[in-house]
């Protein structure tokens, strides 16, 4: 595994959320899906290519065909936020956003239950925490099953 640049820094939180008073109340509890995280990146993200790996993709065709595109040199955030939107859930995957080759943030899902986002950018970790208030670090042997190099030209 490769793990992260040193700069980086990680946080989790849950991914299943309980609804804000004044929400739609379908339910008491939403799922943050990855379109949700990626609007959240804006600007940040709007210039990233991504790599994708989703655990047992080959199994639905839906999630084959999103890391397919992402194969080769990536795919562009708009055009992964439409493949992925609006609802799109994930059981285990990873997502890491490129840009000029160079590793700038790691999406995670794990296990439907959290995300870790990882990114040397603290105007990025701030965002997601005034959003995810219950964000905390992300544990150091997390850390190190992260799969994707610094520079995706090692890919």
């Amino acid at each position: 595994m490769a793990g992260l640049p040193g700069a980086f820094q990680s946080i989790t939180f849950a991914a299943w959320r309980d609804r804000l008073p004044g929400q739609n109340r379908a339910s008491d509890r939403y799922y943050v899906t990855l379109a949700e995280l990626l609007v959240r990146l804006g600007s940040f993200g709007l210039g990233l290519t991504w790599k994708v790996r989703i655990d047992g993709a080959r199994l639905v065709t839906r999630l084959a065909e999103i890391e397919k595109a992402s194969s080769g040199t990536g795919i562009g955030t708009l055009e992964l936020l439409a493949l992925v939107a609006p609802d799109l859930q994930f059981v285990d995957a990873d997502f890491a956003g490129y840009a000029d080759h160079e590793l700038k943030v790691v999406l995670r899902e794990f296990d439907s239950t959290s995300w870790d986002l990882c990114t040397a950018d603290a105007s990025v970790v701030r965002e997601i925490r005034q959003h995810f208030p219950d964000a905390v670090p992300t544990p150091e042997d997390v850390l190190r099953e992260i799969p994707w190099p610094a520079n995706r030209r090692e890919i």
